[in-house]
């Protein structure tokens, strides 16, 4: 590294002639002479082979072959590189070549996960053979685990529902594809986890539990004894928790090889005992065992700082630990520490932090403690910033890869195509006219008939006018029969009845003349329910002693539910005048529809003197509430009566479109 090679032999003596030609020159002299040995001879520091590596990965993935071709050339010999050269060169991989791949691209946090699930989704096809392949169940299997903790749930049930389909392919006997079916199930066990189903997940944790020690599969059990502390935890049961995870290190005793599951129990384990208290020798010494592999180490920094922070950590404890790293106080250890955990991702520096206020605090040095504290919280701004503007970068960039992989394409397959392009283009020149000549006369067929479809639009729409006008005038006539023949009657009460019958017929007639002056084929409510109120008052003696107010706004509806509405609201305040109204008072009538989230609600109220304790208008057998109580049915509506100062009317109910649905 820098400006000479050491391990060039040749370089090396051409140094010594310079050294020594150097001293025999002028000043200036060797000014020039030294600019240029370093221009001939410097160099950038060479990257290293994990770094190409990484260029190379970051290149497929962009389906940049040629760069990625070129980094390729510099990597050493090994059996990964030919899996990147037969990648390259676009020759087939084995099953077990894949799951190497992919298993070097998931361990990458720099790369998005759903880069890699494309390049899954992409490479992999399911086997053709009858025979299990143990290396795609593999594949597919770390996918939905990683879909599901960096992507998101549904995707990877999408997966999970795939590898079963899969599984279901073989022999429900093979003890493979029983132990292959147990381990999928970890995805709907962490599906009840975070929905917090504990019943449910637990009960099937137990029972993959069973099946995995029936088939004496260690690495299995294991792995479930893991998901079954999750929701132990839930549970609040601690000393379960730790009994279940100490099963589990005795089992891992019992394997030659640490399963995947391994480290996290150790931490679990230790975060448990630093909970529960009284154990700092077993922690001590379960830190000490994370603290020992090279990958794990950083980890324990935040660890160490945790049991640091607990109130029953007593000196001796402490000096241990402080001893083990050198350090005098608590302060150093956890500057030491920031200085060590450099390398971990934004959330476990945060972890580290937090920890380290906290011992802080508790070792008494509470003005550090806040500087840290805060360095934490600044620290979460920093990272929400983060992921904010780098998920706007990447958008960005992988727009910009995208186009410019698709100019690379062209500009490589455009000289190939001139050729074809040259024989072709005058077949779809030809082509091209005739498809032009289709679609114009298409064109022309189609808005012939939209003319004619418009047209008879407007027809229809005069007609319905016209029917409405004819049927407004129909009703206008009937109500005038009735107003003639109300002058002849004598009786009192059946005079009143045809007077109802009278009113009736003009809401109808109402809705009718709504229709016919609306092209949108919809009543104004609002305005219709002023107009009937208004309607009716005119009729009544006491129609300039009766205060009316009216709330409604933007409410239409189509005539089929109009109808029966305007009879309702009709009998409602005939009644009303007819019962709750007098001379020796003020009378109050409140009108009030609005729409509610799924239904309408009509209220009307009145002061009067309100219904009987002992009257329910549903039973009632006269024809104005029968009428009611059957026009409230007939829109799928529930009527209540309550007495709130005066008789109060509610009614909720469903308009045309929502009872169709209900149909």
């Amino acid at each position: 590294m820098g400006f000479f090679c050491a391990n060039n032999l040749v370089k090396f003596n051409s140094f010594t002639i310079f050294r020594n030609q150097i001293i025999a020159m002028k000043n200036h002299s060797l000014l020039i002479l030294l600019f240029f040995y370093i221009s001939f001879f410097g160099q950038q520091q060479e990257l290293s082979q994990e770094k190409i590596k990484n260029n190379v990965e970051n290149f497929l993935l962009q389906k940049e072959i040629d760069s990625a071709k070129i980094f390729l050339n510099q990597l050493e010999e090994s059996d990964y590189k030919k899996i990147l050269e037969k990648i390259t060169s676009k020759k087939e991989l084995t099953y077990q070549e894949q799951y190497q791949l992919f298993s070097s691209l998931s361990n990458r946090t720099s790369i998005k996960y759903v880069q890699v699930s494309n390049f899954i989704d992409e490479i992999v096809i399911i086997p053709e053979t009858k025979k299990f392949n143990e290396a795609f169940f593999k594949i597919k299997c770390d996918q939905i685990y990683n879909l599901r903790d960096d992507v998101s749930v549904e995707k990877a049930s999408e997966k999970y529902k795939e590898l079963e389909n899969y599984l279901s392919n073989f022999n429900e006997n093979d003890i493979t594809i029983q132990k292959a079916r147990l381990r999928i199930q970890t995805h709907p066990i962490v599906l009840h986890l975070i929905e917090r189903e504990v019943e449910k997940g637990k009960t099937l944790v137990l029972d993959c539990l069973e099946k995995s020690e029936n088939l004496k599969d260690i690495e299995l059990q294991i792995m479930f004894l893991y998901h079954l502390t999750d929701f132990l935890v839930l549970e609040g049961k601690l000393q379960e928790y730790i009994d279940i995870s100490e099963k589990s290190l005795e089992l891992e005793n019992q394997i030659p090889k640490k399963s995947p599951y391994y480290h996290a129990i150790l931490q679990h384990l230790i975060d448990a005992y630093i909970f529960k208290g009284g154990y700092k020798e077993k922690v001590l010494l379960l830190i000490d065992e994370l603290y020992s592999d090279s990958t794990y180490k950083i980890q324990t920094y935040s660890l160490y700082l945790k049991l640091l922070g607990r109130p029953e950590t007593d000196n001796a404890t402490r000096d241990e630990i402080l001893k083990k790293f050198q350090v005098n106080t608590v302060k150093e250890l956890v500057d030491k520490f920031q200085i060590l955990g450099k390398d971990l991702n934004s959330n476990d520096f945060f972890k580290l932090l937090l920890e380290g206020s906290r011992a802080l605090e508790k070792n008494e040095f509470f003005k550090e403690a806040l500087a840290v504290k805060d360095q934490s919280i600044l620290l979460t701004r920093k990272i929400y910033s983060q992921d904010l503007s780098k998920s706007l970068a990447d958008f960005k960039i992988e727009q910009t890869i995208k186009t410019k992989q698709k100019e690379i394409e062209h500009e490589q397959e455009k000289n190939k195509l001139y050729l074809i392009i040259i024989i072709l283009g005058a077949v779809f020149f030809i082509i091209s006219l005739l498809i032009i000549r289709k679609i114009m006369n298409q064109s022309k067929e189609l808005t012939t008939k939209n003319k004619i479809i418009y047209k008879t639009l407007k027809e229809k729409e005069l007609l319905i006018k016209e029917v409405h006008h004819r049927v407004k005038n129909n009703f206008n006539i009937v109500a005038s029969l009735l107003e003639l023949q109300s002058q002849e009657i004598s009786d009192k009460k059946t005079l009143d009845l045809v007077n109802e019958g009278k009113n009736r017929v003009k809401s109808m007639a109402l809705i009718h003349q709504k229709l016919y002056q609306n092209d949108s084929g919809l009543v104004d409510f609002d305005e219709y329910l002023r107009l009937l109120t208004k309607e009716i008052t005119s009729i009544h003696t006491l129609k300039d002693k009766v205060i009316t107010e009216i709330s409604s706004e933007n409410i239409f509806f189509d005539v089929d539910t109009a109808i029966p509405l305007g009879l309702i609201i009709n009998e409602i305040i005939t009644n009303a005048y007819k019962y709750a109204f007098s001379d020796e008072k003020e009378n109050k009538l409140f009108i009030s529809i609005h729409k509610l989230e799924n239904h309408y609600q009509l209220i009307i109220q009145d002061n009067g003197s309100g219904i009987p304790e002992d009257f329910d208008i549903k039973t009632a057998k006269s024809l104005g509430l029968r009428l009611i109580n059957r026009l409230v049915k007939q829109l799928y509506g529930t009527l209540n009566q309550v007495n709130d100062n005066g008789a109060r009317f509610e009614i909720n109910f469903k308009d045309n479109y929502t009872r169709k649905l209900v149909n």
